[in-house]
């Protein structure tokens, strides 16, 4: 979907500034896609918690935090589908917590400080590509292929935790707008 676009600019027998360019070739890589980020913190951090979850199983299907207070807010701010939020509910909200005790445990630091920094770049390139994306469902797909991508499809975890790690920094409020700036 976002391959590279090579395009090569030829210039023959171009005059100049009094000089004749013979030829001149230019190679310009053009990569359409709109975020771009650091993502090989993002899959450090994935791939030691795919380590750290033994059986995906063994996560507890049910969480206390089923009715969040202003999520449908933010959600209407983010122009996220109650659609597409339902489906974060019932996929993946049952790993919110384990990501949560992940990157709370001290031993864990490290890896904190790569996910806030990692949540604030993608949040930066959010801001500024906001108006390519009409609704929010499409930056977590725009996100998600292009750490697919960038990896070549060989990555060392199951590629479903990288919507986990996505839907969290949203649930989480660490992507996306917190709040309304006009009230």
């Amino acid at each position: 979907m976002f391959s590279k676009i090579m395009q090569a600019i030829v210039g023959r027998d171009n005059k100049s500034a009094g000089r004749d360019i013979n030829e001149i070739n230019h190679i310009y890589n053009y990569n359409p896609h709109p975020i771009r980020f650091y993502e090989d913190d993002l899959k450090e951090i994935i791939c030691v918690f795919s380590d750290d979850v033994e059986v995906i199983s063994d996560i507890v299907e049910n969480t206390r935090d089923l009715e969040r207070p202003h999520i449908e807010m933010k959600n209407d701010l983010n122009n996220l589908s109650e659609k597409y939020f339902e489906h974060i509910k019932q996929d993946n909200l049952a790993y919110f917590d384990k990501v949560t005790i992940f990157l709370q445990d001290p031993r864990n630091k490290g890896f904190l400080e790569m996910y806030l920094s990692t949540t604030r770049e993608i949040n930066r390139k959010i801001v500024c590509n906001r108006d390519d994306f009409e609704r929010f469902e499409v930056i977590f797909d725009a996100i998600y292929t292009y750490v697919v991508e960038k990896a070549s499809n060989d990555l060392p975890f199951d590629k479903d935790l990288i919507w986990v790690f996505l839907h969290f920094m949203y649930y989480n409020c660490d992507i996306g707008e917190k709040y309304d700036k006009t009230s």
